[in-house]
């Protein structure tokens, strides 16, 4: 961990850099992550601070990588990272500069291990590196320390959504890296917690942050997803489980809820009886259908029978919150009952709704 103290000011700001995109040096048409942070993205903190004076920035760099580098057992090393600079140097709030690919799991996994923080933890990145004429790093940590400045707990994504767009705060759990548009990400299932514009933040959506006692500290990388389409072979699925050892499986369904339900090796509740009979839980998810539930009476068939072959029912919660909170889970110890439960109580806005049938 280094310190960087330009001059000391009325915040304390935690930086966090993993490397990633913002972080990259460019080499002829290849970027790369050096093993210090280049003086562009050290820089950006105190360049971009929306406040009178200047912050004293305190930085941990607990890796260095192109975010699609990143595995699970990177994510208690960041967070491990945070909760240093807000315990034992005073940071007010953190910002962790990351690469896009993946900063929607880290931001789910940091949403988890730091549920008992009561500082605002806000993850950015950037589309060019920091280094790089015209990037957009400047403009996303500016907005970031904007949010950092409002926000009352929790960990959230910020990131510009366009010239012309104001930027916006994705809730950590509630985010996915889109493909297509000007905006880098989408809200998955709720709104956005606010927007951008300037230095002035407009609330949306709020996200209430109330700290939870502990938090886990621990991943079990044994979990496989899969997302649902025409021909998927859950007798090869099952091979997969049992070469992997994998303990849970998230499934994401058809947008309504539904999945195969034949007498072949395409049935869905063929796949979950079968992972049951090795005590590996099966986790159904359908992003953006907070309004389906399997005890609704316009439910499918399909849905229903996909429920009553023990498919645990994640509701709208997003894949990539719910493959973080199933290696959180494991890593707990828990069994396949123990696990459901688990899965099943909010932590950080991963469950858009309380639901009373499960």
């Amino acid at each position: 961990m280094s310190t960087h103290s330009p001059a000391r000011g009325e915040a304390t700001i935690g930086l966090v850099a993993t490397g990633g995109t913002v972080g990259a040096e460019r080499r002829a048409h290849t970027l790369s992550v050096g093993a210090q942070p280049t003086p562009a993205e050290a820089g950006l903190v105190v360049d971009g601070w929306p406040g009178k004076g200047e912050p004293r920035v305190v930085v941990a760099e607990p890796l260095r990588k192109l975010s699609e580098n990143v595995v699970p057992g990177d994510w208690p090393r960041i967070a491990a990272a945070v909760r240093r600079l807000v315990e034992v140097d005073g940071a007010t709030g953190v910002l962790v500069l990351h690469g896009t690919d993946t900063m929607a799991y880290t931001a789910a996994a940091l949403s988890y291990l730091l549920a008992d923080l009561a500082q605002p933890v806000v993850l950015t990145g950037a589309k060019l590196p920091a280094e790089q004429a015209g990037s957009d790093a400047p403009a996303n940590v500016r907005a970031s320390l904007v949010a950092l400045g409002e926000l009352r707990g929790g960990v959230y994504v910020v990131f510009g959504a366009g010239e012309r767009a104001p930027s916006r705060v994705y809730l950590g759990t509630r985010v996915r890296k889109q493909r297509d548009g000007e905006a880098t990400f989408a809200s998955i299932g709720r709104e956005p917690v606010a927007t951008i514009a300037g230095d002035r933040l407009t609330l949306v959506h709020a996200h209430a942050h109330r700290p939870r006692e502990r938090s886990p500290q621990a991943v079990d990388e044994r979990v496989l997803a899969l997302r649902l389409y025409p021909g998927l072979d859950f007798a090869a699925a099952t091979a997969a489980v049992a070469s992997a050892d994998a303990r849970a499986v998230i499934v994401e369904l058809y947008g309504s809820a539904t999945g195969p339900v034949t007498e072949n090796r395409f049935s869905l509740p063929a796949f979950i009886g079968a992972c049951a009979e090795r005590d590996t839980l099966v986790a159904t998810c359908a992003p953006g259908a907070a309004g389906v539930t399997a005890a609704a009476p316009a439910a499918y068939e399909t849905t229903l029978a996909i429920a009553r072959a023990g498919g645990v029912w994640l509701h709208d919660m997003t894949v990539e919150a719910a493959v973080v909170k199933a290696m959180l889970a494991l890593a707990q110890r828990a069994r396949p009952e123990q696990l459901a439960e688990l899965m099943l109580e909010p932590v950080a806005g991963e469950l858009a709704l309380e639901y009373s049938e499960r």
